[in-house]
């Protein structure tokens, strides 16, 4: 019996020429130009997005960094900063260039070693509030505590009296003059072991300071870092 043709692609059995055997034909592959196409876009977009991250992870830049600890009311000299290269991230950074604008400034803040600084942390010009005044007071070894006190470190300051004796504002010795002030300036003992230090007070009890300091009547210790005082350093 002769042989019909059957369409490759139609499903019907294909006779194999001299076995007398059929067999499946095999399915036509179709192409598909739009997948290629698809596969060709994700290929060069997945190596252009690789290459704009080496880009961008090579885009370093130059800014400000803090040298050392810096103290609130430190004023920035130029020592307390140095320049270091970092990634351009977007963070709120300062230039290296900038380095002029920051000196003579004064720490809102107390500042970590090697901290990125920002325009947040200084403040130019003064930082004593309008409602306090800055008192000088000149402590002996009895008077403060045996580690230095530093610049950013909170006191709560007594009235102390030699021997129990009068003091010049009236009160009891033991009396708390100030809850907490602020320390904005720390100065090394002598050779008698005696420390000067400027503290952050209210304007309204800065006469009371005085008088006692004068008289060698105050006497300071440190309380905890994060304890607020009455009066602070302006914020920037």
């Amino acid at each position: 019996m002769p042989l019909t043709a059957t369409p490759r692609g139609t499903g019907a059995l294909e006779q194999v020429p001299g076995t007398g055997a059929r067999r499946v034909p095999a399915p036509t592959r179709e192409r598909r130009p739009a997948l290629l196409a698809l596969g060709l876009v994700l290929v060069v977009g997945g190596a252009l997005g690789s290459a704009l991250v080496v880009h961008r992870s090579g885009d370093r830049v130059d800014v400000l960094v803090a040298r050392h600890d810096i103290a609130p009311g430190d004023r920035v000299e130029a020592d307390d900063l140095r320049v270091a290269r970092v990634a351009a991230d977007g963070a709120a950074v300062v230039p290296a260039e900038a380095l002029d604008n920051f000196v003579g400034t004064y720490a809102t803040a107390r500042v970590p070693a090697d901290t990125l600084v920002n325009r947040t942390m200084f403040l130019a010009g003064g930082v004593v509030p309008s409602d306090a005044a800055v008192v000088g007071v000149v402590l002996g070894p009895q008077q403060r505590p045996s580690e230095a006190l530093r610049s950013g470190d909170v006191v709560r300051v007594f009235l102390v009296a030699e021997d129990g004796g009068a003091t010049v504002t009236g009160d009891l010795a033991g009396t708390v003059l100030l809850p907490s002030a602020r320390v904005v300036a720390g100065g090394a003992g002598d050779a008698a072991g005696s420390g000067a230090v400027s503290l952050l007070v209210p304007a309204e009890r800065s006469a009371a300071v005085v008088a006692a300091a004068a008289a060698g009547q105050v006497a300071v210790a440190r309380v905890a870092e994060s304890t607020r005082p009455d009066v602070d350093l302006v914020e920037g």
